[in-house]
């Protein structure tokens, strides 16, 4: 069996247009599938330096694969079955800043080098309390950011046209305008120019993103039969599903230096990503959380079982579209064809997604996904509406079951848990009522009317009659 490097598999020279930080599972499975779509489709012809942005990396070990590595790629798309297998062949450099500082700032200083794209988890745009120079390399990553930033403007004494187009792809609301205002904030504390604070703020361009693919990452128990199937071993084997969303917030210039336009309808360009957000929040994590206790409490394992199952997919289909959909801001059929997608995502069948793996703080996932809608049926029905209040009836009962040893089933904060101490099935009152006074709801029940009845009556079917009888009796499906 051949080894994976440039050797064996030769690859275009392309220049470096692209820092990317993060090696990981995410990125080379999402931006950087589309950087290599790029070469292959448009004229873009540019190749990316990854950066390790924590001491103990995966960059040098990557890069004994000269940076290559396949792409398993699968699901369902308009009912039919894809797998998509190819080698992505974009990474050109790998650089870990901690044993080789110079060789980031010589980057920042290539003027052919104008993209960074970043994906350091969410605790990685964070503010840390340290000195950045162009001595040491910062230990986080928006100091990596404001050096990177420094030596830019020093090498090109400023110029307005040589600043980075700065695409974050962290799992945080408002990702690059938090970056930008940790770096600038860094920058004034430490005394730096302000003619340099004005070029950060004038040559570069942060984007807010909103990124979607799920991504396994090493397919353990697939490598082998991959790997003769392909005839060569690839230590960085990376599998996705066949799905992806980018949404871009900012200045559409982007796409002069970064032609993701040119690719498909999935990659969007906006002034403003909240609504694409909120319909995401909404439609794919809301019906995640709603199906939680549903599935759990009917004696189902994982995400396809519970969308497969005749009974709760009625139930999901009927809360999306009565009580969901009419709280966004998108057309019917757009409504519809999202909702579509999102429910091939849960049959995928190459992905096996547990409920109780998602089940994690319910309720405060509960508060963000689903009750906005619940909201917004109200005001608009002046009545509450019945899929949300089951939904939310349901999850109240999963959560007093335990475990064998007595702990609870679903894992909850302690402030949450304590509503379940004086649990009674048959008068579960006081429960509801704790629960609805918890403190992270704040005001958001108070134009509710009823709802600790409605949900009281609600559980009292679920714990008399069953999940699945309850369900036909309270909602008709």
């Amino acid at each position: 069996m051949k080894s994976l490097n440039r050797q064996n598999y030769p690859r275009p020279q392309r220049p470096i247009r692209i820092l990317q930080f993060g090696e990981g599972n995410f990125l080379r499975a999402f931006v950087d599938d589309f950087i290599s779509q790029l070469n292959e489709k448009t004229d873009f012809n540019g190749s990316v330096c990854v950066v390790q942005p924590r001491p103990h990396g995966r960059v040098q070990d990557l890069m004994q694969q000269d940076g290559l590595y396949t792409l398993l790629l699968e699901g369902k798309k308009q009912g039919q079955p894809i797998r998509d297998v190819r080698m992505i062949d974009v990474i050109e450099q790998g650089i870990d800043p901690y044993t080789d500082y110079a060789a980031l700032l010589q980057r920042a200083a290539d003027p052919q080098c104008r993209i960074l794209i970043s994906n350091t988890t969410e605790a990685g745009i964070a503010y840390v309390d340290e000195p950045v120079t162009l001595k040491t390399c910062p230990q986080s990553f928006p100091g990596k950011i404001l050096a990177v930033l420094k030596q830019r403007y020093q090498t090109f004494h400023g110029q307005r046209d040589q600043g980075f187009e700065i695409l974050c792809c962290e799992l945080i609301e408002n990702n690059g305008h938090t970056l930008k205002d940790i770096v600038c904030r860094k920058a004034r504390e430490q005394g730096e120019l302000q003619a340099f604070l004005d070029w950060i703020e004038a040559a570069n361009h942060f984007y807010n993103t909103l990124v979607d693919r799920i991504v396994p990452g090493y397919p353990k128990e697939l490598a082998a039969a991959l790997e003769a199937e392909l005839g060569y071993h690839d230590a960085y084997l990376v599998k996705g599903e066949i799905y992806h969303s980018w949404v871009i917030q900012g200045d559409p210039s982007l796409t002069s230096v970064l032609p993701l336009d040119k690719l498909n309808e999935n990659i969007i360009f906006t002034r403003d990503l909240t609504p694409y957000r909120d319909r995401k929040v909404a439609i794919l994590n809301g019906s995640h959380t709603c199906m939680v206790p549903l599935g759990l409490l009917a004696g189902l394992e994982t995400v396809k079982e519970t969308v497969e199952d005749p009974q709760i997919r009625a139930f999901l289909k009927a809360f999306l579209k009565e009580e969901v959909w009419p709280s966004l801001n998108f057309s019917e059929t757009e409504l519809a064809a999202f909702t579509a997608d999102v429910f091939e995502r849960f049959e995928n069948p190459d992905i096996r997604h547990e409920l109780m793996s998602i089940s994690l703080n319910s309720i405060a996932k509960f508060k963000t996904r689903d009750l906005p809608a619940m909201q917004h049926y109200v005001k608009t029905h002046k009545t509450l509406p019945p899929h949300g209040c089951f939904a939310l009836a349901a999850l109240i009962v999963l959560m007093s079951r335990r475990q064998a040893d007595g702990t609870p089933l679903v894992s909850e904060s302690n402030e949450v848990l304590a509503c379940w101490q004086a649990w009674d099935e048959h008068q579960p009152e006081d429960t509801v009522q704790a629960l609805l006074n918890l403190p992270l709801w704040k005001t958001e029940f108070s134009a509710l009317e009823n709802i600790a009845e409605r949900l009281t009556a609600i559980i009292r079917s679920i714990t008399t009659l069953g999940l699945r009888e309850a369900m036909t009796k309270e909602v008709h499906v």
